[in-house]
C-alpha cells in the first residue's frame, strides 16, 4: 500500500522599492533586540544565509513589509534597481 501525501506550494510576490545597502551590523544587541519579533531577521530574507557578529545587513522596503536580507543580496538587489527599464 502507497503513502498518500498532499503538497501545498504557495508563491508570494514582493515588489522591493528600496534598500538600505549596509543598514545595520549584526552583533549582540541586534539579536536581544529582535528575538521576541515574528520576524526576527536572523538570516538572509532571499538566500537564507544566517548572519553571524559583524556580518553587514541590509534592509529592503517591499509592498508587504521589510526584510533583512545579506551584504550580497543587498548589492544585487541595489544594481537591479539602478537599472533603467
Amino acid at each position: 500500500m502507497s503513502k498518500l501525501e498532499i503538497v501545498k506550494t504557495r508563491t508570494t510576490k514582493y515588489a522591493i522599492q528600496q534598500i538600505g545597502l549596509d543598514f545595520l551590523i549584526f552583533d549582540e544587541n541586534y539579536r536581544r533586540i529582535r528575538q521576541n519579533f515574528k520576524y526576527q531577521g536572523f538570516e538572509c530574507y532571499i538566500c537564507g544565509k544566517h548572519f553571524t557578529d559583524g556580518d553587514k545587513i541590509s534592509l529592503i522596503i517591499t509592498n508587504k513589509g521589510n526584510k533583512f536580507v545579506c551584504h550580497d543580496c543587498g548589492i544585487a538587489i541595489q544594481k537591479e534597481l539602478e537599472t533603467p527599464e
